[in-house]
């Protein structure tokens, strides 16, 4: 199959650590909508409990790295993984998507204020 054949790949971004069940639901909710819009999603809520962080974190960059675009959830901003999957998906150049206008906004502050930190080094 070639690129051009192959349905677009989406990496679902977003909290978990804090949350009932490591926020399953929401990441199979959207996956499932991605899923039905012709997307191939590669989703972090089917990794196994009993992981550390550090783990997990190094399986969502692999994952990440292999999509063409990131979904971010509601409050990934208040997420270590997420705000570092935001940072690798930037210096990939992947598209982003989002699940509302307040998660689009704060992405586009967050990386405001992360290429001005970068400029002020």
């Amino acid at each position: 199959m070639t690129k051009q054949q192959r349905k677009p790949v989406v990496f679902v971004a977003g909290p978990m650590t804090g949350y009932h069940d490591f926020n399953r639901a929401e990441f199979n909710a959207e996956a499932g909508v991605l899923e039905d819009r012709g997307f191939t999603v590669l989703n972090p809520a089917i990794l196994p409990d009993g992981l550390e962080h550090r783990q997990y974190l190094a399986i969502t960059i692999s994952m990440l790295e292999q999509a063409d675009a990131v979904f971010l959830l509601d409050g990934w901003e208040k997420s270590e993984g997420a705000i570092r999957e935001f940072r690798r998906a930037r210096e990939l150049g992947l598209i982003f998507m989002f699940q509302s206008w307040e998660t689009a906004r704060l992405a586009i502050l967050h990386n405001r204020n992360s290429l001005q930190e970068v400029a002020c080094k």
